[in-house]
């Protein structure tokens, strides 16, 4: 209904380009948006994104406050290692752990009032009924 818009990786006035952002039409205050494969990243490098990408270059926009880390899981991997021997986690448990490391490094960004992390799994549709959580 024409109420919001998202341009392609639209490029910031230090030259970053966020995936896209959500523009709503009436207010000033897009919303970055950082897609990762999950399935191409280690955990490690998935936090790190989620800090530098998101929490600091995308976010430093003043007219921002607000992310979304959105990752897409295609099934190629079955187990990501967190960060600093912490152990390994299924799709689920890494979207968890990203989210839980963003509510305890928050205080970091005073200018970010919340990042929220989202996971899709592609593979979901592809399991019988009854297999979802497995």
């Amino acid at each position: 209904h024409g109420r919001y818009s998202f341009p392609k990786e639209e490029e910031l006035a230090d030259a970053k380009r966020p995936d896209f952002r959500w523009h709503g039409n009436g207010f000033d205050g897009p919303v970055p948006t950082a897609l990762n494969l999950a399935d191409n990243w280690t955990g490690p490098q998935l936090f790190e994104r989620l800090e530098t990408q998101l929490g600091g270059d995308y976010l430093r926009d003043a007219r921002s406050s607000s992310g979304i880390f959105l990752l897409v899981y295609r099934g190629e991997k079955e187990r990501w290692e967190l960060r600093e021997g912490d152990g390994f986690v299924d799709f689920n448990g890494l979207v968890g752990a990203l989210q839980a490391h963003w509510e305890h490094i928050s205080g970091h960004y005073p200018t970010v009032d919340e990042i929220r992390v989202i996971g899709i799994d592609l593979t979901r549709r592809s399991k019988p009924p009854g297999m979802q959580g497995a």
